[in-house]
């Protein structure tokens, strides 16, 4: 049973997370590939991610997986059917603030949600992501990450 926070932003990021299995052909048991489930914990200073998204992008292009899942309270579990083939990938994680911004009703069309509220997750763990991951034939494929505020190097 899957349980996520009551937020406007979780709820886009939930269905985000599943179009993006869709569009890789992750989630269909039919494909024949090699896959193994992945799982792990996301901290961020030692404490759980309270919720975000975490992506496993190959480092070959010619990989034919790509996935991830949500992270709730620090976990996430990725189900062997909808898991990676054995390889490298780089790892993006993400986590937009709990408030979602503010936007203008005025220019606003009607009925749209809330825009996620600005990324809390520092780039050097999404979107100049240094963190990485080898996902291996027959083992258990947990990957924990503390991911800290000071940027690597300093």
């Amino acid at each position: 049973m899957w349980i996520f926070p009551r937020s406007g932003w979780a709820a886009s990021a939930v269905a985000l997370a599943f179009l993006m299995l869709d569009l890789s052909g992750c989630g269909r048991g039919s494909d024949n590939l090699p896959r193994e489930a992945i799982s792990g914990e996301v901290t961020v200073e030692g404490k759980p991610l309270k919720s975000g998204l975490i992506t496993f992008l190959p480092d070959d292009a010619n990989s034919p997986t790509q996935g991830g899942g949500v992270v709730v309270d620090g976990k996430y579990t990725v189900p062997r059917d909808q898991g990676l083939v054995p390889g490298k990938y780089r790892i993006v994680i993400s986590a937009p603030e709990d408030k979602p911004e503010v936007v203008d009703k005025t220019n606003n069309a009607p009925g749209l949600p809330p825009i996620p509220g600005k990324e809390v997750i520092p780039k050097q763990y999404n979107s100049e992501s240094i963190l990485t991951a080898d996902v291996k034939a027959g083992a258990k494929n947990e990957f924990r990450f503390n991911l800290v505020s000071t940027p690597v190097g300093k």
